[in-house]
C-alpha cells in the first residue's frame, strides 16, 4: 500500500467534527495542503512528513482544532512510510497529543487510539491467540499482551471517546464538513456524540472477540431485546462477562435510541433502532427469534408509515421473506413456497413512496433480483439412434423455451475449445441447426426454481450440441443461454482396470470385432497444451472383450497413463471426451501382498494459524484380507512430510 493510499484510508476513517464553541474563523490551509499533496504525489515521505508538521504547528498557533486533527493522522501515516514499529509509536504519539488537548479533541483522539489498537490487533492476532493470561506482570508493551487484553484496551478507549456524552451531544458538523466526509446521510448522525458513538458501535457489533470466550460469556436471550425502542431503553440487561462486546453494544445502543427518542424528525431514531433489531436478530439465541424481529419491524412500518426513513424496516422484512423462500424443497419442506411473493409486494409498496431512501434503494435491487430468470438443464450424455431422449429443465420465472440441435462437428469443437471465450456463444448461435422447437414450461408465479423434463426426438448416429435458451433473441446479452454436448450411439463399454467390454446399449449383447482405437493425452511443454497422440488398436472377441495393454518405461516399470476410446461398430461409431486414468501402484513393502498397511493421521484443531505448533497423532493397522482380521501394528517407522499451500515442503 503506497502512502496515497494509507492516507486516503486513515482519512475515510477518522476524519472528524471538532467544537462548535467558540473557535476562531474556520482555516483550511489550502495552500499548505497542496504543498503536502505534491510531496505525497512525488512519493518523497520525508518531505511530506515535515509539511504536516509545520501545518500542525500553525494549526496549533491559531487554535484551529480541526487542523490540528487532520495534520496528526496525516503525520502518523506518512511516519508509517519512514519508520519501523510505526504502529506502536503511533500509540504514543497520540497519547502525547491527548495530554494536551481539551474537549471534544481529546474525545476524537481516544477515538482515533482505539482505531490504532486495533488495527494493530488485526495484524498481528495470530501471535495472541494462542498466548495466555499472566499473573503480576506490568504490562506496558503491547507486543506482549493476549486477545483479551487488546479487547479490554480498546473497549475502554471506545467507551471513553464518548463518556462526555452532554458535551459531545451538543456539538453539530455542520460547521465542520472541511474534515468530516459527509456522505448523504448527515442527518442521521447529526451529533459528534452520534459520529463517535456509532464507531464505537462498529467495533462491539464485531464478534471476533467470542473467538475465545469464558463459559459464563454473555448471551441476548431476552425477547425484549426487541422491545420497541421505548421499552428497549428501559431493560436491565445484565452480564458478568465484563469484556463482551454484544453486551456493550446493547448498552450503547440504549444510550443513543435514548438520546433520539425526542426528535422533532424520526429518521436518526429510526436508523438506531433498525441498526438494533439487526444486531439482536444475528446474535440472539432466543427461540422465537425470528417472530420477534419480524414482529418488531412491523410495528416500525406501521407506526411510521410511508415515511422514507422507516423504509429500511420494510426492506428488511422482504428480504426475510426472500431468506426463507431459498429454503423451499420440491420434494420436502414447501412451508415457504410463496414467501417470495410477500416479499415482492412489500418491496412494491416501498418503491411507490415518492421520496429516495436507503430502503427504497435497496428494495429495487431486491426486486430485480425476485423477477430475474434462471435457466438450468442436463440430458443423458449419450442417447439411442432413432429414439426420443428427454433433457431435465430447471427454470424460473419464464414459460416458454427455445430450443435447437446442432452438429458438433471437429470445426466447432475447436472453436469452442475455450468457453470463457466471447467467441464461444458466437460459434454456437452461428452454427447451422439439426433441429429447432420451442417448448412451453408449466406456468409459476412463486418465483422458485422447478424442474420438468422435456421430449427431444430422436437423432442419427453422431455428436450433437441441445442448445436452449428463454428467448428467441440468442444474440440479445440479455438472453439466458446454454449448450450440452451429447452423443448418440449404440455402443456403450465396462470395464474392470484394464479389461474392457463393449455392448450394446439398448440390450446389454456383446458387441464383437468392435474397432477401438486408443487416444493417449500428452502434455505438449512446447504449446503449453494437452494434445491427443494415436495409439494401439484393438478388436473386441467373441464376447466384446479386449484388453488395454499397460505401458512400460525404459526401466521395465509400468507408468501411470489417460487415454480416450474411439470405438466404431459396423456403422456406429462413439468417441467421447471422457478421459480414462490408468494408474499403477508399486507394493513397496517386502510383505505378503494380502496384508495391508494403513495410517490414519488426527490433528489437534481443523484450521492453523500463522505460527501455531501443528501436533498430530497416527494410528497404523494391518488388514489380512486372507485371513480376514485386522491389528494395531507396532514399532511401525514413517516419515512425514508438511507441505505449503503451493506444494512446498
Amino acid at each position: 500500500m503506497n502512502i496515497i493510499q494509507r492516507i486516503a484510508f486513515c482519512i475515510a476513517l477518522s476524519a472528524f467534527a471538532l467544537s462548535a464553541g467558540a473557535q476562531p474563523p474556520v482555516k483550511k490551509y489550502e495552500k499548505e495542503w497542496k504543498v503536502f499533496d505534491d510531496f505525497v504525489k512525488k512519493e518523497l515521505p520525508k518531505s511530506a512528513l515535515a509539511q504536516a508538521k509545520k501545518i500542525y504547528e500553525l494549526a496549533r498557533k491559531e487554535n484551529q482544532d480541526a487542523q490540528v486533527i487532520k495534520s496528526v493522522i496525516y503525520i502518523l501515516t506518512t511516519q508509517d512510510e519512514i519508520r519501523e514499529e510505526n504502529e506502536l509509536l503511533s500509540v504514543s504519539d497520540i497519547e502525547k497529543e491527548i495530554a494536551v488537548s481539551k474537549e471534544p479533541v481529546t474525545s476524537l483522539l481516544y477515538s482515533l487510539l482505539a482505531d490504532v489498537y486495533l488495527g494493530y490487533y488485526q495484524g498481528h492476532r495470530w501471535q495472541f491467540y494462542n498466548r495466555t493470561a499472566t499473573a503480576d506482570f506490568k504490562k506496558d508493551d503491547p507486543a506482549t499482551w493476549t486477545a483479551e487484553d487488546f479487547h479490554k484496551k480498546i473497549s475502554e478507549l471506545y467507551l471513553r471517546s464518548i463518556r462526555e456524552e452532554k458535551t459531545l451531544q451538543q456539538i453539530r458538523l455542520e460547521t465542520f464538513d472541511a474534515i468530516v466526509i459527509k456522505g448523504n446521510v448527515r442527518h442521521l448522525r447529526p451529533t459528534l456524540f452520534d459520529l463517535l458513538a456509532h464507531r464505537a458501535l462498529a467495533y462491539f457489533q464485531n464478534d471476533e472477540r467470542d473467538v475465545s470466550k469464558p463459559a459464563y460469556h454473555f448471551e441476548i436471550d431476552q425477547a425484549s431485546a426487541f422491545a420497541p425502542a421505548a421499552e428497549f431503553v428501559r431493560q436491565n440487561f445484565i452480564s458478568n462477562d465484563s469484556l463482551s462486546l454484544q453486551h456493550k453494544a446493547l448498552l450503547l445502543f440504549q444510550r443513543l435510541i435514548a438520546f433520539h427518542l425526542k426528535d422533532p424528525k424520526p429518521d436518526a431514531l429510526l436508523d438506531l433502532d433498525i441498526l438494533r433489531l439487526e444486531f439482536v436478530k444475528t446474535n440472539s439465541v432466543h427461540p422465537e427469534k425470528d417472530e420477534l424481529y419480524m414482529d418488531a419491524l412491523d410495528k416500525i412500518t406501521k407506526q411510521y408509515g410511508s415515511l422514507s426513513a422507516a423504509s429500511q424496516a420494510g426492506y428488511l422484512m422482504a428480504k426475510y421473506y426472500d431468506e426463507k423462500a431459498s429454503t423451499y424443497k420440491a420434494y420436502g419442506d414447501s412451508t415457504h413456497r410463496l414467501d417470495r411473493i410477500k416479499a415482492l409486494q412489500i418491496c412494491q409498496q416501498v418503491i411507490a413512496q415518492k421520496d429516495s431512501s436507503e430502503g427504497k434503494y435497496n428494495c429495487i435491487n431486491l426486486l430485480n433480483s425476485l423477477k430475474e430468470q434462471s435457466l438450468e438443464f442436463s440430458i443423458e450424455k449419450v442417447n439411442l439412434p432413432g429414439q426420443p431422449f428427454r433433457a431435465f429443465v430447471t427454470y424460473r420465472n419464464f414459460t416458454q423455451l427455445y430450443l435447437r440441435v446442432i452438429k458438433a462437428d471437429e470445426n466447432l469443437k475447436k472453436q469452442l475449445e475455450n468457453s470463457y471465450d466471447s467467441k464461444y456463444w458466437t460459434a454456437i448461435n452461428n452454427a447451422p441447426s439439426v433441429k429447432s422447437w420451442q417448448q412451453a414450461l408449466p406456468a409459476t408465479t412463486d418465483m422458485q426454481k422447478h424442474g420438468v423434463e422435456i421430449k427431444a426426438e430422436g437423432l442419427p448416429v453422431g455428436e450433437y450440441m441441445l442448445v436452449a435458451a428463454n428467448s428467441s433473441d440468442a444474440g440479445n446479452a440479455k438472453t439466458l443461454l446454454g449448450a450440452r454436448l451429447f452423443y448418440v450411439s449404440a455402443i456403450s463399454f465396462v470395464n474392470n482396470h484394464e479389461a474392457y467390454f463393449v455392448m450394446n446399449r439398448d440390450n446389454g449383447q456383446p458387441l464383437a470385432a468392435a474397432s477401438v482405437q486408443t487416444w493417449e493425452q500428452k502434455y505438449d511443454y512446447g504449446i503449453s497444451k494437452y494434445k491427443k497422440e494415436k495409439g494401439k488398436l484393438y478388436k473386441t472377441d467373441a464376447n466384446g472383450h479386449f484388453r488395454i495393454e499397460r505401458i512400460k518405461d525404459k526401466n521395465n516399470r509400468y507408468v501411470n497413463n489417460s487415454y480416450f476410446l474411439d470405438i466404431s461398430y459396423q456403422t456406429d461409431h462413439l468417441f467421447m471426451d471422457d478421459l480414462i486414468y490408468d494408474y499403477y501402484y508399486y507394493n513397496t513393502e517386502d510383505e505378503d501382498p494380502k496384508i495391508t498397511t494403513s495410517i490414519h493421521l488426527f490433528l489437534d484443531r481443523s484450521i492453523y494459524r500463522p505460527g501455531q505448533t501443528v501436533f498430530f497423532k497416527g494410528i497404523v493397522l494391518m488388514q489380512n484380507a486372507g485371513e480376514k482380521t485386522a491389528a494395531v501394528r507396532k514399532d511401525y517407522e514413517a516419515t512425514v512430510i508438511l507441505k505449503d499451500a503451493n506444494r512446498k515442503e
